[in-house]
């Protein structure tokens, strides 16, 4: 724990409750957390982000809390934002701010621009603690408790299967009878690629450097997936938040598509997030995650935290006399839902994410996904059984 004097950290402490209430999900407010505040947040930032409260407000309203001269006040605002402390959002032309959630929120806008500058290399090493200091809860009965509080309630992310790239097709039947249709009826999408083709229409699809990389790079422990640096997409209304502020960069459908198949072959695993951290609510961005450097997948991989989604997918094998050992789905299991036992697969289904990986690099085609929506829940790994 840093020094901080007893009312910084009461300040701290009460805008991290109030952030937390942004999201469905909350973080536990730790000494460890607070450090990671310390590191980014003045505190006339805390003062005035714990004034104007969770509510969205406009810029006259953040001005008049300020007391500094419109054009200080429009850039103490642009620094929030940049920071990722304030999101943007618009309504009928005009622009709100509104107060960010911690995780996912402005933890990783605040390194999504890839900038290394030394505060953010100084965040980054403190979130490095954070995450080790959750690992330490990994021992018994610690574990246990935790093991048990997973699962319960509602997934807040989705894994998107790597398979399934839409095709149109057409079939005409006919009929000596008169046919009433239906009315049009949107299905959720469950794919990658129908994702992107649901936004891609709009123009809503923006790239940002990803949080766990930046962390990771700036941590000395870089991805060993070799994923290109900007390999996180943003969905939906908050490209224009992100974009506007210099965080990143719009891309076009055809752009990103290239980009999923690219990280597709490297072994990327889809994970969607919404507004909210709520499945119910609008996407707002594609983690293209690997079982290395991720914050979620990566931290079940390594013991630190348990590992809870929804899918809409699982694996089977089709035939695996054909299996020719070759190992490369073992490798790109996220999950390590797959073993070869005497130069064949096999796999546990109970472990299966439904991320496609395996259909995707098998040169035998001997797997399938078949449509399953359904809660993955896997417990925390002992610290023997993580994957380092």
């Amino acid at each position: 724990m840093h020094n901080m004097d007893l009312q910084r950290k009461k300040n701290l402490r009460a805008l991290a409750k109030l952030m937390n209430r942004q999201n469905v999900t909350s973080i536990p407010v730790t000494d460890q957390l607070l450090d990671c505040f310390d590191a980014v947040i003045t505190p006339e930032e805390n003062d005035f982000l714990l004034k104007m409260g969770g509510e969205r407000f406009n810029f006259a309203q953040a001005c008049a809390n300020t007391n500094l001269p419109i054009e200080q006040a429009r850039e103490f605002l642009v620094c929030m934002l940049k920071k990722g402390l304030l999101w943007s959002e618009y309504d009928e032309g005009a622009e709100y701010f509104r107060l960010a959630p911690i995780l996912v929120g402005w933890f990783e806008i605040f390194l999504s621009d890839g900038q290394e500058t030394r505060d953010k290399k100084e965040f980054a090493r403190r979130v490095d603690k954070l995450f080790n200091f959750w690992g330490q809860f990994n021992r018994f009965p610690l574990r246990n408790i935790l093991n048990m509080r997973t699962g319960k309630g509602t997934p807040h992310k989705q894994i998107y299967s790597a398979t399934g790239k839409p095709q149109k097709k057409s079939v005409t039947v006919q009929l000596n009878r008169n046919v009433e249709a239906s009315d049009t009826c949107i299905y959720p999408a469950k794919t990658v690629f129908e994702l992107i083709e649901k936004y891609g229409g709009s123009n809503d699809i923006a790239v940002v450097h990803c949080f766990c990389r930046q962390w990771r790079k700036m941590v000395d422990e870089p991805c060993s997936f070799d994923y290109p640096a900007e390999s996180c997409i943003v969905i939906g209304p908050r490209t224009k938040y992100v974009v506007n502020y210099g965080i990143a960069r719009y891309i076009s459908q055809s752009e990103s598509l290239e980009l999923i198949e690219l990280l597709q072959h490297k072994g990327a695993v889809h994970q969607v997030f919404h507004e909210r951290e709520d499945i119910n609510l609008p996407e707002i961005a594609i983690c293209n995650c690997c079982w290395d450097c991720c914050g979620i997948l990566g931290s079940y991989n390594r013991g630190v935290l348990p590992f809870f989604v929804k899918s809409h997918f699982i694996a089977e094998i089709v035939d695996s006399s054909i299996c020719n050992g070759c190992g490369k789905c073992v490798k790109y299991c996220p999950v390590r839902a797959l073993t070869l036992k005497n130069g064949t697969v096999e796999l546990n289904q109970k472990l299966c994410i439904g991320c496609g990986q395996c259909e995707l690099k098998c040169p035998q085609q001997i797997f399938s996904l078949r449509n399953d929506e359904r809660d993955v829940i896997l417990p925390l790994l002992k610290k023997y059984q993580a994957r380092l």
